[in-house]
């Protein structure tokens, strides 16, 4: 049998052409993966970045709750005072006043007295005097935060917490003898327990807005009419009210006063 040298080498070149494009396809293809792998990567470092910061903010998180909307604008709900949720400091600020009926449940209320005699323990109504004058220039600096989102340790308008809100308040306008954390914050300045008495320039604090052994765990500033400017762990820079009855006025616990 005689075999045509042409037909087997056009069936070469077939073969050849074949192969050389499965093998195209295949780099194609592992190509293709490899830049596909590459996002994936990114994309999971990414997601790990996201939930680093999330377990670090997992303790700031308050748990507030989003204010119902008022069908009836004429009913107004608002309670025109509150005063603080912790007896103790009720009885050591004023020890012949009358308990009220708040104050007599949190007398049972172990974990919260144990929070303030730690608390206690570490000197409360230091001093901190600062001027009218500056603490309205205070209030003036932290009103350009709003709109900031939070961020559990941000001290910048890229992200900022309670507590560094007070702080790059007070910093930028010369007090710099000034701690970082809320709790620490409200050591300084004469305590203040009935909200009727607030006045812009005050600081106020709060407990039980997430959990923590720190008796304080919230904070704001003041700015009148029963107004504070404060970071919202889930709204960020904020004015809200102090008597505000879904949330804040329960987690109201004192204010200071360190205007001289």
């Amino acid at each position: 049998m005689r075999i045509n040298i042409s037909f087997l080498l056009v069936l070469v070149l077939i073969l050849f052409s074949a192969c050389n494009t499965s093998k195209a396809l295949l780099v194609n293809e592992i190509e293709q993966l490899r830049k596909e792998n590459i996002s994936l990567v990114k994309e999971n470092d990414n997601l790990n970045n996201k939930l680093i910061l999330l377990v670090d903010a997992f303790d700031e998180l308050s748990n507030e709750n989003a204010q119902p909307i008022n069908i009836n604008p004429t009913i107004d709900l608002e309670v025109m005072s509150t005063t603080s949720q912790l007896s103790e400091l009720e009885s050591y600020l004023k020890p012949d006043s009358q308990l009220s009926e708040l104050e007599n449940y949190l007398k049972s209320d172990a974990v919260l007295n144990s929070k303030f005699r730690t608390f206690k323990n570490g000197g409360i109504e230091k001093n901190l005097n600062v001027s009218y004058s500056i603490m309205q220039r205070v209030i003036a600096t932290a009103k350009t935060y709003l709109g900031t989102s939070y961020l559990f340790g941000g001290t910048n308008k890229s992200g900022i917490d309670c507590s560094g809100l007070l702080y790059v308040s007070f910093k930028a306008n010369g007090i710099t003898n000034i701690p970082r954390v809320a709790q620490e914050f409200s050591r300084f300045g004469s305590i203040i327990i009935n909200t009727n008495d607030i006045k812009a320039g005050d600081l106020v604090f709060f407990t039980n807005t997430y959990k923590t052994s720190k008796l304080v765990t919230h904070a704001g500033l003041c700015i009148g009419n029963g107004e504070f400017i404060h970071a919202s762990s889930s709204k960020g820079v904020m004015v809200s009210r102090v008597n505000d009855p879904y949330y804040w006025r329960k987690k109201f616990l004192f204010a200071t006063r360190i205007i001289n």
